[in-house]
């Protein structure tokens, strides 16, 4: 069987799992992983926020009124909050894998160098 990612051959007692790419491809995804934590930090904190901010205005006209009511619907925006920065973490790492895994390395020609043109006068 070939790797799906570099045509990297295994034999058939090596073969590779659904979802899983040879282990040079394996190790260029765990190299990778900065990038990926830096996205997750970019896109996280702001859909947490949206969330939160957008859950708190519409349930704060029904809460229970005072601090306990407030404090209730803080509470129940600051999870959601969390729960949309999780799941926007998820989506990063998953759409990532999956463009991984998608992703064909021996298709480009190794690129070379072309000798300077002649000019003629």
């Amino acid at each position: 069987m070939k790797c799906g990612r570099c045509a990297t051959t295994c034999c058939a007692e090596h073969a590779l799992s659904a979802g899983q790419r040879c282990g040079g491809c394996e190790r260029d995804w765990a190299d990778e992983a900065p990038t990926r934590r830096q996205a997750k930090v970019l896109f996280a904190p702001p859909v947490g926020i949206l969330a939160g901010g957008v859950l708190f205005g519409l349930l704060l006209p029904v809460s229970i009124g005072g601090a306990i009511g407030a404090t209730v619907m803080a509470a129940i925006a600051c999870v959601t909050a969390v729960g949309a920065g999780a799941g926007a973490c998820k989506l990063v790492d998953r759409s990532a894998r999956s463009l991984f895994l998608r992703e064909k390395g021996g298709s480009v020609p190794t690129a070379r160098l072309l000798p300077a043109p002649r000019h003629h006068r």
